[in-house]
């Protein structure tokens, strides 16, 4: 029989649904029942309880409905990294006031890659047994992009399959990039903060209009058969603006949206979003998702679905997710002078430089050293994260962020804790409501492009 400190009670308005992390199941579970379970919860926590019977029989009831060990640990390559992101220009037309990346020198020079580096980090690090992976980024990457054609040129002659991807500020665009990449690339992520008001007080270093300029490339690559996302910051100038960005970029010709609040900037900064407004802020973020997923389920398209999408994924599938991204596992950046990092947060910290791909050894001890210390960065290894509700949804903090924040690359912090507990409490009562409708569940799996699992358990405790 599980025990009551092995699941996660939820309480919204009047209805109660029951996690059971290990598992994924989730139940809806009546008012009466709900209140106990989550009053045993709270006391339990401060007094040393033993089960009275009516709890004893809840939790029976409910551990013979959970399928234990159905879960898994996602699947990684353990050999070779799939996902390059190579730094082909760290340059950028663009001088946006947050900019973490110091314009996207990275606190050093304005430089390019060359040809010769790009075809090093291809013969060293990408994957011979695995679909490969490109992602040409920046400053920004299409002020490179002669380099861009000869790398595939180069990976045509080596007959290595390899899908293409792209961050960019969307303001150079010209007939000859449109063709390439309509043609090539199998994704698009396109920075803008919101509408035009909005997005040019942060955004800015040309002399039109880059909101203008955007839209212009957005809708200059239509006909397109790949998905564009655009990736929206927010900071305090724009914190208490999120229901009118979602609805703007939603409304324009794009396939999904990812939202992030600002990182490293000064709390004096124009842009620092004070703990009060980040808040506010994360409350109407959750009842945005709130909103969209109830959308999905009647079939209707938000372009809005991250954390959605990321969660039901991990339900429908019973997928752990075990790290918040793939860094120095399967994916690996290289500055434009072959230098090869984690990721590009990490570029200059010299504990985590994982080699040069001109060194003859290389890849060698540093790199596979490095590769381990994130191998071992997960939440198993987490004693904050192992003992959460919501460790294998939220999948623990940005590598990164935790270093700097702790010295230690998989300790959470405070702040993203509260945002994804947040989110995920908001998110459970309603994908429990929607498993509960069969007609919604499928709206729901089909609009995120998923398949239900037999697994997923969803019928009410009477």
């Amino acid at each position: 029989m599980i025990e009551a400190k092995e699941i996660h009670v939820v309480q919204k308005d009047r209805r109660y649904v029951v996690f059971h992390p290990e598992s994924f199941s989730l139940f809806s579970v009546t008012e009466d029942i709900g209140v106990i379970l989550k009053s045993y919860d709270i006391i339990s926590k401060y007094i040393n309880l033993h089960a009275e019977c009516d709890i004893i029989n809840i939790l029976d009831d409910l551990s013979a409905k959970i399928e234990l060990n159905s879960t898994k640990d996602p699947v990684w390559a353990n050999s070779e990294p799939r996902a390059l992101n190579l730094l082909v220009s760290q340059d950028c037309n663009l001088k946006c006031g947050y900019c973490y990346a110091d314009h996207g020198t990275y606190g050093s020079e304005m430089k390019s890659m060359n040809y010769d580096t790009a075809k090093k980090c291809i013969d060293k690090l990408l994957s011979k047994d695995y679909d490969n992976f490109i992602a040409f980024f920046g400053g920004e990457p299409l002020l490179n992009f002669p380099l861009i054609t000869k790398i595939d040129s180069y990976l045509n002659e080596l007959e290595l399959g390899v899908k293409y991807t792209a961050v960019t500020n969307g303001t150079i665009m010209n007939d000859t990039i449109k063709d390439f990449i309509n043609k090539k690339f199998f994704r698009l992520c396109i920075s803008l903060d919101g509408p035009k008001d909005i997005n040019d007080r942060q955004r800015f270093g040309i002399n039109e209009s880059v909101h203008d300029c955007v839209v212009e490339t957005i809708n200059r690559l239509h006909p397109r058969s790949y998905p564009i996302s655009i990736k929206s910051i927010v900071t305090k100038r724009s914190v208490h603006q999120l229901s009118d960005i979602v609805e703007y970029i939603s409304s324009l010709n794009i396939d999904s949206l990812a939202i992030e609040s600002v990182k490293e900037v000064h709390p004096e900064s124009e842009f620092f979003i004070s703990d009060d407004d980040y808040v506010t802020y994360i409350n109407e973020l959750t009842n945005i998702l709130v909103s969209n997923i109830k959308k999905l389920a009647n079939g209707e398209n938000v372009a809005f679905k991250t954390y959605i999408y990321d969660i039901l994924i991990q339900i429908v599938t019973k997928t752990r997710k075990i790290n918040m991204c793939s860094a120095g596992r399967e994916f690996i950046t290289i500055t434009a002078d072959g230098d090869v990092y984690p990721c590009q947060m990490f570029i200059g910290f010299k504990e985590f430089h994982m080699g040069n791909v001109h060194d003859e050894d290389f890849p060698g001890d540093k790199f596979n050293s490095v590769r381990g210390m994130f191998y071992k960065a997960n939440v198993y290894n987490s004693p904050e994260c192992i003992s959460c509700w919501a460790r294998f949804l939220c999948g623990g903090e940005c590598h990164w962020q935790s270093y700097v924040t702790h010295g230690d690359l998989s300790r959470p912090t405070e702040q993203r804790c509260f945002v994804m507990k947040s989110i995920i409490e908001a998110l459970l009562p309603e994908i429990a409501d929607i498993f509960q409708d069969e007609i919604k569940t499928t709206n729901l799996l089909i609009n995120l492009k998923l398949t239900k699992n037999n697994g997923a358990s969803h019928e009410v405790i009477c």
